[in-house]
């Protein structure tokens, strides 16, 4: 057996197992979109699930707060840019070379690389 060949049988395997999900997402979404009148009355649940949702601590004398649902760390109120790679890796704008597995460990080690600086706002590209 060739080695094409089993690439050709691993992708035929994954999109056979993709289908159930796709189904299921499609149904999820289907079933979302019937439920506006309900999402109404859940609105005050929501936001107080929200106000739960920030993380906030203090790391070497800065605060980092970090919003899981937004994807958001800010650093002493100033906002960190983070990407966020897959499903588990987050890169910050002040360290580009390592990979933290959290938004809160991305925000730490921007902190360890201010050392005491001041966080500037990200700049931002002009044609």
């Amino acid at each position: 057996m060739k080695r094409r060949d089993v690439m050709k049988g691993m992708a035929g395997a994954a999109a056979i197992a993709a289908v159930p999900v796709a189904a299921i997402q499609a149904g999820n979404s289907w079933v979302g979109a019937h439920e506006g009148a309900q999402e109404a009355a859940h609105e005050h649940d929501r936001a107080a699930a929200g106000q739960q949702d920030l993380y906030t601590e203090t790391y070497k004398g800065r605060t980092i707060a970090v919003s899981q649902t937004a994807g958001t760390v800010h650093i002493d109120d100033k906002p960190l840019h983070l990407m966020k790679l897959g499903e588990h890796g987050y890169l910050s704008a002040m360290c580009h070379y390592r990979i933290e597995p959290t938004p809160l460990a991305a925000g730490r080690r921007a902190v360890d690389e201010l050392r005491g600086a001041n966080l500037l706002p990200a700049a931002t590209h002009h044609a």
